[in-house]
């Protein structure tokens, strides 16, 4: 993808973002924000007790690249299905390469905001014991 398509996708996800909504029935809840951006987000996340997302939200508030980025890396998770080890297996760098290191610049705290958080919250809900046990 072009340095012009991918400003227009991050620009799109910011003023549409996706899977933006508090979700009532979340597992675990976990806000961060970033003294850098200024930018807050709350990642709202239901598992399903096997290692996998169920459901996958957030709310927040900040830039065009916080938000924006936050928006696709969300999309990115429930459209791929990716199970929480995969989630807390992503790479930080690809995400950044992903929306392009000539748009981002030095703001890379700014685009890792969500990816953060996402995994902050897979951390939280596995320590408190949301994990089946294999059988």
């Amino acid at each position: 993808m072009d340095r012009k398509s991918r400003i227009a996708l991050l620009v799109e996800h910011f003023e549409s973002p996706r899977h933006k909504e508090a979700l009532e029935s979340a597992d675990v809840v976990v806000p961060r924000g970033s003294p850098e951006c200024g930018g807050s987000v709350t990642i709202y996340l239901k598992g399903s007790g096997n290692g996998r997302v169920e459901a996958l939200s957030w709310t927040g508030q900040g830039d065009t690249i916080s938000m924006g980025a936050a928006s696709m890396v969300v999309d990115r998770i429930l459209n791929e299905n990716l199970g929480m080890d995969d989630i807390l297996a992503e790479d930080y760098e690809g995400l950044i390469d992903s929306i392009g290191r000539d748009i981002i610049g030095s703001r890379t705290r700014h685009a890792t905001l969500g990816l953060s958080t996402i995994k902050a919250a897979v951390r939280q809900y596995q320590k408190t014991g949301h994990l089946k046990a294999a059988t």
